[in-house]
């Protein structure tokens, strides 16, 4: 998983493929700050929105964007349009990740908080992208 959008920051990214790049429109208070480190599995492309896969981190830790980040698929954040989160984090850790939060800002997509088992069935019936971040923060 790679950062783009910091737990709590108004600093948002966007990966273009190479890099990150600042994301256009900037940041909108009617948004809401993210109550998680949220990001994308580069590998992985999700038809429901054409573009990459979306990940968030499980923690309650800031992680800077541009982070390279490896863990263990724990669920996943299902929403009514296809465009599902993965839940990600390190698999002997608790989830320590504000779950109401992360639900509330899908608020009006129909998030419901899926397994484990459903979310790698949905990560193993994607498209599959050979893609290795150059050059970023582990």
């Amino acid at each position: 998983m790679i950062v783009e959008w910091s737990l709590g920051s108004p600093q948002r990214f966007h990966w273009d493929g190479q890099k990150l790049v600042p994301h256009d429109p900037p940041w909108q208070p009617g948004w809401g700050l993210p109550p998680v480190n949220y990001g994308l599995v580069p590998e992985y492309h999700n038809p429901a929105d054409n573009a990459e896969l979306d990940a968030v981190w499980a923690g309650q830790v800031a992680i800077p964007a541009g982070t390279v980040l490896t863990g263990e698929v724990l669920g996943m954040v299902w929403l009514e349009d296809g465009d599902h989160k993965l839940i990600l984090g390190e698999p002997a850790q608790p989830w320590e990740m504000d779950l109401e939060g992360l639900l509330a800002w899908f608020a009006g997509r129909g998030p419901r908080l899926a397994s484990k088992e459903e979310a790698v069935g949905f990560v193993q019936s994607l498209p599959r992208r050979p893609t290795a971040p150059p050059g970023l923060r582990r």
